[in-house]
């Protein structure tokens, strides 16, 4: 039996098949042809770039017949609205594009930021669908019969049935989360209709079979059964291990993500002010948040691209060098990594800008990269500090992303976050968490219970006790700096 794990980013989709004993049998990757940072993404281009990588997935295995299920995940904060004959009706405006508008405004002034925040637990921002759909309502030619979500678009295609699971439903400004439904104070506060939205499921519900068009293009049979999975972040965190509280798992890529377990929506709204969301985790196991910093990835790149470009051979990569010629001691640096602004939790600060402290003529590029590593870490921690006052305590932190590659990373993280961390070994995590809502759906069983034989780690990092009473130290200066940058 295979499951085919489907991941859409905002860059690119992948689709990555796997054994019921866990191995990974092929994969396959598109880029969508835009230029990176576009804020609007047509849907057929979408859409195409998900049949183009699960064909191309599908055409790599020795026996297609074994595929059973495909399961969707996708980005969040984004949707497709359709018509009824399922026509598009408007661009994918992306999760970073804030869609600010008078009438979203004026929605949340004259409903209050508060009633938003206990009954969606999320602080209302123009960046989720909320603000993007009362745009759509503005500009489509014809009404909105449906607004699908990212995952649910795609499984619309391939199903015809229109459905959201749980947590994409919570990105959305009009989810009462305590209650799992759709809240009908906001809707009708926003003018949206319930008709308009998507069925509400558990992430991990069969929708049906194949469509024969779709199938067709895939190259599988109609029996194939379609799974909604979940947010990318949800998925990760499956991938990666987390099934208890005080669980966590540390995404690092283009942005860094840390998303940990709890049991309870914490009792006051001082959460949700920070900026951190509460969104259901799988089988009840209580909730999880995403403490994230959108610069970190970009940090890490600008530091490669502009800096380091001259250190690529044809024998390593620009990291690979920067990591072997990275200093093992701590620095003397200070760096605050905020080159696309303040962005992510707790604060928002979008004109902020990065800052580097501490150059002497004997500062070297490899101090510089270890620097900003620290600097990227410590603002992990400051996110770390404000979760512990809604009583969210990490215990055990896995870690997965294209930092896990780094060991000078993984060891800055251990020192500076004065925790364990455990490596994840499979790479793609997110597909793979879809994989396994799939086979779970089809045999009946519970995720995390099926999920125990995926999961593989390299060695524990430890925390260095010598480093990590250098980096208490370095962490109070990183917050006055901070605050002063937050300021001014």
């Amino acid at each position: 039996m295979i499951s085919l794990g489907i991941d859409i980013g905002g860059t690119g989709c992948k689709c990555v098949a796997f054994s019921l004993e866990g191995q990974q049998l092929a994969s396959c990757y598109e880029e969508y042809p835009l230029a990176a940072g576009h804020a609007n993404l047509p849907p057929r281009v979408l859409s195409q770039s998900v049949f183009n990588v699960i064909r191309g997935c599908v055409d790599k295995l020795a026996n297609k017949n074994d595929v059973a299920v495909i399961t969707v995940s996708s980005f969040g904060e984004s949707f497709v609205a359709i018509d009824r004959n399922g026509k598009e009706l408007d661009d994918i405006l992306m999760y970073f594009a804030h869609t600010q508008s008078a009438a979203f405004d004026e929605l949340v002034e004259r409903v209050g930021q508060e009633k938003f925040m206990d009954i969606c637990r999320i602080k209302p921002d123009a960046s989720y669908s909320l603000a993007k759909m009362l745009y759509t309502v503005q500009q489509a030619d014809v009404p909105v019969w449906k607004f699908l979500f990212i995952a649910g678009y795609i499984c619309y295609q391939l199903t015809g049935c229109a459905a959201t699971d749980v947590s994409l439903a919570c990105r959305s400004l009009l989810f009462d989360v305590k209650n799992e439904c759709w809240s009908q104070e906001l809707m009708a506060c926003a003018g949206i209709e319930e008709d308009q939205l998507p069925q509400v499921v558990q992430p991990g519900t069969m929708l049906g079979k194949l469509l024969p068009e779709a199938a067709e293009r895939l190259g599988l049979s109609a029996d194939v059964s379609v799974v909604i999975g979940s947010h990318d972040q949800i998925v990760n965190a499956l991938g990666a291990g987390v099934q208890k509280p005080g669980d966590a798992v540390d995404v690092s890529g283009t942005c860094e993500c840390i998303e940990p377990l709890f049991d309870a929506i914490p009792d006051t709204l001082d959460f949700q002010a920070d900026n951190y969301a509460c969104v259901p985790y799988l089988e009840g196991r209580g909730y999880v948040t995403y403490a994230y910093n959108i610069s970190a990835g970009s940090v890490v790149r600008w530091c490669r691209d502009a800096l380091g470009s001259h250190l690529k051979t044809d024998e390593k990569s620009v990291y690979t060098v920067l990591n072997e010629a990275a200093p093992a001691e701590p620095t003397s640096l200070m760096v605050l990594p905020f080159l696309q602004g303040m962005g992510g939790t707790p604060d928002v600060v979008p004109g902020a800008t990065g800052m580097i402290a501490g150059l002497t003529t004997q500062t070297r590029l490899p101090d510089l990269y270890r620097a900003i590593l620290e600097g990227i870490t410590f603002e992990m921690r400051y996110n770390l500090e404000r979760l512990e006052k809604g009583n969210v305590r990490i215990q055990r932190m896995m870690a997965c992303g294209g930092g896990v590659r780094s060991q000078v990373w993984l060891q800055i993280k251990a020192d500076i976050l004065g925790c364990e961390i455990l490596p994840v070994q499979q790479e793609e995590t997110g597909a793979m968490g879809s994989a396994i809502l799939g086979f779970a759906a089809v045999l009946g069983e519970k995720p995390l219970t099926l999920a125990t034989r995926y999961w593989q780690y390299a060695p524990p990092v430890r925390p260095n006790p010598v480093h990590a009473k250098i980096y208490d130290k370095r962490y109070e200066l990183y917050k006055k700096y901070r605050a002063w940058m937050k300021e001014n």
